[in-house]
């Protein structure tokens, strides 16, 4: 199919996006980039969803991001959209509420768009 992105074998669609280095270890730009994964990953292992629970959810949000890429816009970055998946999951399986997550912005001097991790 023309245009469309030739899928490796053994390599999941999802982690074509995933800021690796030479070594493959995670990079991180920021500090909450790490804190926002981490909580993900905490958050699975602790039961509060599974991992193809969480991959459904992030899959929905790479999907977005590809979308406003389609059209000329520009995307959400890889732990934007990674952050906008934990939120939506957290809220959906009640770990916290979009009220929740408005006061901490609110809290931490956050406005707009921002999330409460940045």
């Amino acid at each position: 199919m023309a245009g469309a992105t030739e899928q490796k074998p053994g390599i999941p669609l999802l982690a074509k996006a995933l800021p690796l280095v030479a070594d493959a270890d995670i990079t991180f730009a920021e500090p909450w980039e790490a804190k926002a994964f981490a909580i993900v990953v905490k958050l699975a292992d602790a039961g509060h969803f599974t991992w193809p629970e969480w991959v459904e959810c992030f899959s929905k949000e790479v999907a977005a991001a590809t979308a406003v890429e389609a059209v000329g816009g520009l995307p959400k970055t890889y732990y934007e959209q990674w952050l906008d998946a934990a939120e939506r999951i957290m809220i959906e399986k009640g770990i916290t509420s979009r009220e929740q997550l408005v006061a901490r912005r609110f809290a931490l001097g956050v406005t707009g768009p921002g999330h409460v991790l940045k």
